[in-house]
């Protein structure tokens, strides 16, 4: 049985991570909810967004289209399910992938949780 698992280095890698880590959210309701309006073609797309946004990122590509952060502000999510989404992310990682890369890959999911949980102050 072989033990090693590769870093985070190629498009295959982050279909992989993406398909996984939404598998791994279809199944836990309390996550799920967050999507409840979703379509299934949102759904393709959501993903489709997602492997670009991780391709950008960790291999340095401009795949990505868009603003995220704009998006992910208007989610609903509350700090429980922020935690699980966060632990359910590195599971995923850590199941598939090892290396430099995959630890960055942790680092920066809970980097963008505190970006995307930030709310500015409004002026009255």
């Amino acid at each position: 049985m072989n033990l090693h698992k590769p870093d985070i280095s190629q498009p295959a890698d982050i279909q992989l991570l993406v398909d996984a880590f939404y598998q791994k959210l279809k199944s836990q309701p309390y996550l799920l909810a967050l999507f409840d309006n979703l379509s299934n073609r949102d759904w393709n797309q959501h993903l489709f967004q997602m492997k670009n946004f991780w391709h950008s990122v960790l291999l340095k590509s401009a795949a990505l289209t868009g603003h995220p952060q704009i998006l992910h502000a208007l989610l609903p999510a509350h700090q429980a399910q922020v935690r699980e989404w966060v632990h359910l992310f590195h599971e995923t990682v850590e199941e598939h992938f090892k290396g430099p890369t995959a630890s960055a890959t942790k680092g920066l999911a809970e980097q963008l949780v505190r970006i995307f949980a930030y709310k500015p102050a409004r002026n009255f």
